[in-house]
Order: C-alpha cells, then sequence, then structure tokens
C-alpha cells in the first residue's frame, strides 16, 4: 500500500514539480482511509480539519435545503481533491460528503497542508485554480434552475458527467457513474417525475442512450445546443 500510496501522490498533478523530499514527507504523513459505499466522511457541523484525496471509488458531496431536500453538488473519483475549504475556513462544514462507492481516499491535515502551502506557492496556487473552476461550474449550474428548463438542465448535466466519468466508444461516450433518476434530479433541482419525461425525451430524439443506470451520450452537438439554448 505504501509503493502505491507513493505512485499515486507522484503521479498526481496537484504534486507536479514538487521537490522529491517534499513528496516524500506528504506520503509519509497522509492518513488512508477505506470507506464502505454509503459511510458518511462528514456532516454539517463536522469540524474541516483535512483535504482528501480520492485513490479509487466515487465521493458525493450535497447539501440539504431548508426545505429537506438534497442538492446534489459534486461528484469526485479518482485523483480529485476535495475538503480544500481546509485551507480557508476555520468554521464547520455545511455539507454532507459520503462514499458514494467503496472508496480509498488519502488524507492531510491542515496544519501540514498550511505547511505545504507556504513553502510550495506552486502548490497554492494550482490548487486556487481547482477550487475557481470547481465554483465556476457549479455557479453555473445553480444560475440554471432558475433561467433553464428541465431539459437544458439535463442535457448540460450529462455533457458535465461526460467530461468528469466519461468513457469514449463506437456509439459517443458513456457516463460511467450509475445514477438513479432520483439521484439526477437532485443535481439539477428537479423532480424525479420531470427527469424521467425528459430523458425519455432525449433518448427519442437520439441524443441519448440508457443502459444499466449508466447515460451514453450520442450526439454532443445537440445536447450542448440543447443546454445552452
Amino acid at each position: 500500500m505504501r509503493r502505491n500510496k507513493a505512485w499515486f501522490f507522484r503521479n498526481n498533478a496537484l504534486f507536479e514539480g514538487l521537490p522529491s523530499d517534499t513528496l516524500d514527507r506528504i506520503v509519509a504523513n497522509a492518513e488512508t482511509r477505506e470507506l464502505r459505499k454509503k459511510r458518511v466522511i462528514w456532516t454539517p457541523g463536522d469540524p474541516v480539519d483535512r483535504l482528501y484525496l480520492v485513490r479509487s471509488g466515487v465521493v458525493k458531496q450535497s447539501r440539504v435545503t431548508n426545505e429537506g431536500r438534497e442538492l446534489t453538488l459534486h461528484f469526485f473519483a479518482k485523483n480529485d481533491v476535495f475538503g480544500e475549504v481546509a485551507i480557508f475556513s476555520t468554521g464547520p462544514h455545511t455539507t454532507v460528503a459520503e462514499a458514494y462507492d467503496d472508496c480509498t481516499l488519502y488524507t492531510i491535515t491542515r496544519d501540514e497542508l498550511e505547511r505545504l502551502l507556504h513553502a510550495n506557492p506552486g502548490l497554492a496556487i494550482e490548487l486556487t485554480r481547482i477550487i475557481s473552476s470547481r465554483r465556476e461550474r457549479l455557479e453555473s449550474r445553480l444560475g440554471g434552475l432558475l433561467f433553464k428548463t428541465a431539459h437544458a438542465r439535463l442535457a448540460g448535466l450529462f455533457l458535465e458527467l461526460a467530461q468528469d466519468f466519461g468513457v469514449r466508444d463506437s456509439r459517443g461516450i458513456i457516463v460511467n457513474l450509475k445514477l438513479t433518476h432520483k439521484e439526477m434530479a437532485s443535481l439539477i433541482g428537479a423532480t424525479r417525475e420531470t427527469v424521467s419525461f425528459a430523458i425519455l425525451d432525449l433518448r427519442r430524439d437520439s441524443l441519448i442512450l440508457t443502459e444499466s443506470k449508466r447515460v451514453v451520450v450520442l450526439d454532443e452537438d445537440a445536447l450542448r445546443a440543447l443546454a445552452t439554448g
């Protein structure tokens, strides 16, 4: 496992260019967590005290609204970093993070992360870029809740998931993440019934296929036109 951990950090883009002695320290201090599916990583009120990296599996981050509805914010897969609020926040978590599948995670404590960032400005810049990109994507998706139809929001979601989890085959792009209609609804702020009807329409128009809870994107251009139109 230690060899696997060293390989992971040395080949993760976030740590690219760091000196060997710095990488050795990260490998020595990073903790390993093995989580079964549905295991909670943090809940609202838990302390923000560490950064997480996904070695394997998928993690879901969500928020429960005042009305009791779940809004899914992000899915994180292999090589992704999350919990980056540990850099800035002194307050508790306001979201829920859980293992969507069986996961192996590496964690870096807030104190160790701060030391790394002070000693390696390039690492701080890369983390800032990740945070900014993630925020822009989330704001774009949330903005669509007000101004776009469910069909447009769903098309945008499938394009986003294809970018993060897509595997190309002869038909198009397989979104290699199994989602129920209810889970899709929580990602775009719609009801399960609305998502089910929208998927039927997208399938009828040959924009997507569905198989075993996976979506296959058949026509990226048409989906993009729908998402932005």
